[in-house]
């Protein structure tokens, strides 16, 4: 990875998307998640799990989900931007920019929720649909001083068990999984591949708007292009080790992505 960051990479960063002026839409709560994963699932050794920081800024209309260090590292590059405007010599250095693991968003408006996610250089958007679930169960626990009881759902042909509070009713939780009668605090998958668990809840007004905006794409047709390049990555890149890129193929095989 290049040590510097030029100007040209701060326009292409923010670049990737324009945003409209319209009036402007804030939250009323904040939840911070911990997303932890398996990235690759011949090693379920907890120790070796990945994990993330997600944040989900809603209200009853609208809400933005995406990771707390890529937000943060995207913000670096807007004030970078920013100060461009009157100097010709901005650098950003690679290391000092936060560590992310997650970069795609997903943003819900209305009815209406949109995922968006690069695959190689190439941002993309596609709306996705509600959940069905299955929520006739008398069990219950607590999270964060929250009753809450027990939905399931099949998300990608893989059973996901959650935890939502009515006492917090608003059809909200992390990632795609909304569409119930109250906030969904805690979800994972029945192997523990992806698990999330609310670890904060502050009122906190932050204007949910979409981080980016991809080419718009279906969600068939994002698949396709992710699954072509985990089978060849990097074609435009002449020099691109075989070695190097053969590594890559062999650990996306190991991956089950969440989006699948």
């Amino acid at each position: 990875m290049c040590k510097y960051f030029s100007i040209l990479s701060i326009f292409f960063f923010l670049l990737s998307f324009s945003q409209q002026k319209e009036e402007k839409n804030f939250s009323e709560l904040e939840v911070q998640y911990e997303y932890s994963f398996i990235r690759d699932t011949t090693d379920i050794n907890e120790s070796h799990r990945s994990k993330e920081i997600m944040i989900l800024d809603f209200n009853t209309n609208a809400s933005i989900y995406y990771s707390q260090q890529y937000m943060a590292a995207r913000k670096i590059f807007e004030q970078a931007a920013v100060a461009a405007q009157t100097s010709k010599n901005v650098e950003i250095r690679a290391a000092d920019l936060p560590k992310y693991k997650i970069s795609y968003s997903i943003f819900r408006d209305g009815e209406k929720i949109y995922y968006t996610g690069n695959i190689s250089r190439d941002l993309f958007t596609f709306e996705s649909t509600y959940l069905i679930w299955k929520t006739d169960y008398t069990d219950t626990k607590t999270i964060l001083g929250y009753p809450c009881r027990k939905a399931t759902t099949i998300f990608n042909k893989r059973m996901f068990t959650a935890w939502y509070a009515n006492d917090i009713p608003i059809s909200e939780g992390p990632y795609r999984f909304k569409g119930l009668t109250g906030l969904v605090l805690e979800i994972s998958d029945d192997k523990k591949y992806h698990s999330f668990r609310a670890i904060g809840i502050e009122k906190k007004q932050v204007e949910i708007k979409p981080i980016s905006k991809g080419i718009p794409v279906t969600r068939e047709q994002y698949i396709m292009k992710r699954e072509e390049f985990k089978s060849n990555p990097y074609p435009e890149r002449k020099n691109f080790p075989k070695e190097r890129r053969d590594q890559m193929i062999e650990a996306y095989k190991k991956e089950i992505p969440l989006e699948s």
